[in-house]
């Protein structure tokens, strides 16, 4: 396996999270949708094991500062996205006004 260098780590990292956003905005436009909830929660759980394989990919060499603080940003986005997906597999749509105000890509 060839060796990725901490910048290639954080780029992946920004995809990663990118591809979350994505879920998450369809999350939102899903809102209310019963219809709209299978496709909803296939492609957000898609995303988030897109970005657990890349994670796991990470090698320590590539560890730097910059890239953990990435990862634990990444990870806590990751966390919230599947909040959101268990609340669409339950049907529970009622606390999802928190959406609004989260977005941070520390």
């Amino acid at each position: 396996m060839s060796e990725i260098s901490p910048g290639t780590a954080l780029r992946n990292l920004q995809q990663a999270q990118a591809g979350m956003k994505k879920a998450r905005q369809a999350l939102r436009l899903a809102r209310g949708n019963p219809q709209a909830a299978p496709g909803v929660l296939k492609s957000g759980w898609e995303s988030l094991v897109q970005c657990h394989r890349l994670l796991a990919t990470i090698p320590l060499d590539a560890a730097s500062e910059p890239v953990m603080t990435k990862q634990l940003s990444v990870q806590r986005y990751a966390t919230a996205l599947l909040v959101r997906l268990r609340r669409v597999a339950r049907n529970d749509f009622a606390d999802d006004d928190d959406d609004l105000a989260e977005d941070d890509d520390a």
